[in-house]
């Protein structure tokens, strides 16, 4: 899956994310169950097959976090797949260059435009695969995205899931909003509740606090997830990103993507 993890603090917003891409196949089993006649006491034992998901392989590169026009970050989150036979970072790339005539400023403006675009490929997709976004249950998502930067001078994120319908919310306190593999970062929030004094002081933080703070999240859901058994969702390279008011997206960590970025 994926962990996308934004930290708003006064000087700006941070927005940071894994790069592991998981792909789950179908596998199963067979089983020898005892299974008894209804109208008699005969007993047979027959093989049940067994139907799981395992991962079919991993890859350690996937483009997470996107600047968009300059001013905002964007990180997704959800399904891999692709629409319109393109990737999400090329949708949402081709979407910037669609949008840069009207010179968008406001975060949630953009969240909404991003919702309703891709929402749009995600019921065509739907379509030529003979079904519909309408079978999807109202409480799951398909795919969603992180939009982080400023309405006027509130740091914002805006969270986007894109299922049956378009789901927007927004958050404007300063704090963390999580996406995807969340349930490390909610076993360590979830000390906050039982020891408030240990709550991130996020007024306090600098933006070097922010960075680290979403690296700490991120790095140990990795680390939890590779000392146990169950497959990984998160792992590889964290990319970070900050949005600032007076300076828009800046790149803080981006995993280098071989000899074409050498020296650069």
């Amino acid at each position: 899956m994926t962990l996308i993890v934004s930290v708003r603090i006064p000087d700006g917003v941070v927005i940071a994310s894994d790069s592991l891409l998981p792909l789950i196949g179908q596998g199963s089993l067979e089983a020898p169950v005892d299974v008894t006649c209804p109208e008699g006491n005969h007993k047979q034992k027959i093989q049940q097959p067994s139907v799981f998901s395992l991962p079919q392989t991993t890859f350690s590169y996937a483009q997470k976090i996107f600047p968009f026009c300059g001013k905002f970050g964007i990180g997704a989150f959800g399904a891999a797949g692709l629409l319109e036979n393109k990737s999400i970072y090329s949708i949402i790339r081709l979407f910037e260059q669609k949008l840069k005539e009207t010179s968008p400023i406001r975060v949630t403006d953009i969240a909404e435009k991003i919702g309703n675009e891709i929402h749009g490929l995600l019921k065509e997709q739907f379509k030529r695969e003979n079904t519909s976004v309408d079978t999807i249950p109202e409480d799951q998502a398909v795919l969603g995205f992180q939009v982080v930067g400023y309405d006027d001078t509130d740091p914002i994120t805006v969270e986007v899931h894109l299922g049956k319908a378009v789901h927007r919310r927004v958050q404007h306190a300063f704090g963390s909003t999580i996406s995807g593999s969340q349930e490390v970062v909610q076993a360590i929030w979830g000390l906050y509740k039982t020891q408030p004094e240990s709550q991130p002081p996020y007024p306090l933080f600098s933006l070097q606090d922010a960075i680290d703070y979403a690296e700490f999240l991120i790095r140990t859901t990795i680390d939890h997830q590779r000392f146990s058994t169950a497959t990984s969702s998160v792992g590889g390279d964290i990319d970070i990103a900050l949005v600032t008011l007076f300076d828009g997206f800046q790149w803080i960590r981006q995993k280098p993507l071989g000899k074409v970025l050498e020296g650069k």
